[in-house]
């Protein structure tokens, strides 16, 4: 099988990442934030927490507020430093929920998240028995 072009090294694949930024325009109240990129282990990190102890199951309070936890973790300044903390989850949770769904989905896509993937660790979560 032939290949177009060369494949990366060990050396170029071990680079440090930088981060990627992204301005996005809230639909309904027309304000304008700044979203970063995660690492591998910061995406890992968020989508643990859900999980409860073990692994045996996810925590029901975690899916419901998934979205805002997202949200902290990719809301910036200008400058890249995180503008919230989880401490804003709650008050995340007020936001009309089209400016609250769009920018999670924003921040789902800039992260490379797929929208399944709470979706999977649900089905494998419900196949999971529960201990008595």
């Amino acid at each position: 099988m032939s290949e177009n072009g060369t494949l990366a090294t060990l050396e170029q694949l071990f680079v440090p990442s930088r981060r990627r930024y992204k301005a996005v325009t809230l639909p309904v109240s027309g304000l304008k934030m700044r979203i970063q990129s995660l690492t591998e282990r910061e995406v890992s990190d968020y989508q643990s927490e859900a999980m409860k102890k073990g692994g045996t199951g996810l925590i029901p309070a975690r899916i419901r507020d998934s979205g805002p936890r997202l949200i902290t973790r990719c809301a910036v300044d200008a400058d890249g430093n995180r503008i919230m903390g989880p401490q804003h989850v709650h008050q995340l949770s007020e936001w009309d929920s089209a400016d609250a769904n769009h920018l999670h989905r924003e921040c789902m896509d800039h992260c490379g998240i797929r929208e399944d993937g709470i979706e999977a660790l649900e089905k494998n979560s419900e196949a999971t028995p529960v201990d008595a």
